[in-house]
């Protein structure tokens, strides 16, 4: 049943085709009285402050800028007749506001604020203690849009300094605070934190270090694994050297790689160390003999003398013989890590297979014959 009091709602000329009580009425001349006090707000506030920006008595000045450069020795004077910032072009419409705002804003300059009978002069100057540093969190401006959503789970924050300033009563302003000081000092605006907000970067590849990478020094790390596949893939480019010899290459330039070594008073602790880490390597390839031209080759650039070889070589004949009576010897690190990979250098161990008896084929040196002359 319909309830009493019904009334049609009129919308200019048109009839609304659908009855509205009373009640709807009150609710929507509600939304209407609001949605039309709503659009005549901004109207309002924008009449009033410019009926109050028209009443604001202006100060009609003459500004006179003074750069000082050159320690003091050379000036060069700009006259303005407004109260707009020369820099930002700010309408300031005070004096006192125009100096609160290159005081505040403008910190790479010193200003000094001189009475001129015809208005006002400023003396400008290089403030030689402005810190040009970035002051918010470093990595907002390196961080990619969307990191924010793209995180699937906590990430670690980089520590930043934050400036807590309490806010005093007020003062009442005066044009003295920025008249300059009697004792002759200059004013020098130095920055409150400096060197705290930095934003370091990788050394090789030139990208910003992410927090979660500040605890982990990737710095020493000299042979990452990109580059290790890199040198490999290089060496097995060459045609002119035979398997032997690229396996030796690739265990050289791997074991340089990772150690530092480039001295050459280094080389004779090289070649020692390389025998320690690869020694048993080498006598399982059968690169023993490969591995005597190295040496050879490397005493011919002086790089390392007949002592070094005649040890490396007693060192290596040792863990042989070792070997050949089943005593069992401690894995290396570089060794053991290459077995748990389960490849050599990105090749399996049955194309080692192969190569070693292509190498063995090359030369003409039968594997009992290389024991004897090692």
């Amino acid at each position: 049943m319909r309830e009493p009091f019904t009334e049609l709602l009129y919308s200019g000329k048109k009839q609304c085709p659908y009855p509205i009580t009373l009640n709807r009425c009150a609710c929507l001349y509600t939304y209407v009285l609001f949605v039309a006090v709503k659009e005549s707000l901004p109207t309002d506030l924008q009449t009033r402050k410019e009926r109050d920006v028209l009443n604001e008595p202006r100060q009609k000045l003459r500004i006179f800028y003074q750069f000082l450069y050159n320690n003091n020795t050379r000036q060069q004077t700009e006259a303005r007749d407004d109260l707009h910032c020369p820099w930002c072009t700010l309408n300031c419409r005070k004096l006192y506001s125009l100096l609160k705002h290159l005081k505040l804003c403008h910190s790479r300059f010193i200003f000094n604020y001189v009475y001129h009978p015809k208005g006002a002069r400023i003396d400008v100057s290089i403030n030689e203690c402005y810190d040009g540093s970035y002051a918010g969190n470093p990595q907002d401006i390196h961080r990619q849009p969307g990191f924010a959503f793209s995180r699937n789970g906590p990430v670690k924050r980089t520590p930043i300094t934050h400036i807590l300033v309490c806010r005093p009563k007020r003062t009442k302003a005066s044009m003295s605070e920025f008249l300059e000081s009697e004792d002759g000092e200059v004013e020098q605006q130095r920055t409150y934190s400096s060197g705290h907000n930095r934003l370091y970067f990788h050394s090789d590849t030139c990208l910003p270090l992410r927090p979660q990478e500040m605890e982990v020094d990737s710095e020493d790390e000299k042979d990452p694994e990109w580059l290790r596949e890199k040198t490999i893939t290089q060496i097995e480019e060459f045609s002119d050297v035979n398997e032997g010899e690229k396996e030796v290459m690739k265990l050289w330039n791997l074991h340089v790689m990772k150690h530092g070594f480039i001295a050459d008073n280094q080389m004779n602790h090289a070649c020692m160390l390389f025998v320690e880490n690869y020694g048993q390597k080498i006598i399982k390839k059968n690169l023993c003999r490969n591995f005597m031209l190295h040496l050879v080759s490397m005493h011919d650039f002086n790089l390392i003398s007949i002592m070094s070889i005649d040890k490396a070589v007693t060192k290596l004949r040792e863990m042989q013989q070792k070997l050949e009576k089943g005593e069992s010897t401690t894995p290396t690190n570089e060794e053991f890590s290459e077995e748990q990979s389960g490849t050599t250098n990105g090749y399996s161990e049955t194309n080692m297979r192969e190569r070693v008896s292509e190498t063995d084929s090359v030369s003409g040196v039968t594997k009992q014959s290389k024991k004897q002359k090692l």
